[in-house]
């Protein structure tokens, strides 16, 4: 089911599995990709009893792009958006890489409406003055030359060295919906995100930090700092690439249900 969400007089989609008022699992996506990725996790959520859902981020998928920096606290405002639409007053969040910083910012924004976390890819800290420019060039590259310009060469780093071919082929896919603009709002939006590592001490949230060993993108230590940082945060090392739950869902799946299970139906998960 899809539903569309109205954000400062801006649409965006909503993708939905599951019964609606059931506890809530909400799912950011990474760059540059949209919200089926999580097609195969949300089916499985929903068969496990939750209310699954993923937005498109502006200028992915369904959703029209800015026009702008896409930071984000606007997809954490988004992702409450979200839960205002589907009537939830708290949620588990989900975010990869990009969806990562958007759930910092969410958590930062809005603490009390967080029943859970699991960060996958991701790290805490800002941009560096030489990442930032990097962003800059491909945002301006992905202007001039369109959004293959900056996606083609993304695909190979998104993935292990040798990823199974049906993936490759999904991951090639999932990056045809990326706009230019999209992709020139969310690199410029994530060059202007703040350090989330101060915040992490006060997280009271139960979270899972998930790596990906052969990630291209994200250092180990990154989400090894995340895993220091938050109260009782669980890491786990998986034999894959920056998208792990693609590249060996059969260890990543049940790891976030699992872990969603439990703490969405705690008598903690609502307020």
């Amino acid at each position: 089911m899809h539903l569309a969400l109205l954000h400062d007089g801006r649409p965006a989609l909503l993708r939905v599995e599951g019964t609606l008022g059931a506890p809530v699992a909400l799912f950011f996506h990474p760059f540059p990709l949209h919200a089926d990725v999580w097609a195969d996790v949300l089916a499985a959520c929903a068969a496990a009893g939750l209310c699954a859902a993923a937005f498109d981020a502006p200028g992915f998928g369904g959703t029209p792009p800015l026009g702008r920096p896409l930071t984000m606290d606007h997809l954490a405002e988004l992702g409450a958006c979200a839960l205002d639409t589907l009537g939830a007053k708290r949620a588990s969040l989900l975010g990869c890489s990009m969806g990562g910083y958007a759930v910092m910012a969410f958590v930062r924004r809005f603490p009390e409406r967080v029943a859970a976390v699991a960060l996958i890819a991701t790290k805490a800290s800002a941009d560096t003055e030489e990442a930032k420019k990097k962003r800059e060039q491909q945002a301006q590259l992905a202007l001039e030359r369109g959004p293959a310009a900056v996606t083609s060469e993304m695909v190979t780093k998104l993935l292990s060295p040798k990823p199974p071919d049906d993936v490759r082929r999904r991951v090639e896919e999932l990056t045809r919906l990326a706009t230019a603009q999209g992709i020139a709002d969310a690199l410029r939006g994530m060059a202007l995100r703040p350090d989330s590592t101060p915040d992490l001490p006060r997280w009271r949230a139960p979270t899972l930090v998930i790596a990906g060993e052969e990630d291209q993108l994200m250092p180990l230590a990154e989400m090894e700092k995340i895993a220091a940082g938050v109260p009782k945060a669980r890491l786990e090392v998986i034999p894959a690439g920056h998208l792990p739950f693609l590249e060996k869902p059969d260890r990543v799946v049940p790891l976030l249900t699992a872990h969603l299970q439990v703490r969405l139906r705690a008598p903690t998960s609502r307020p």
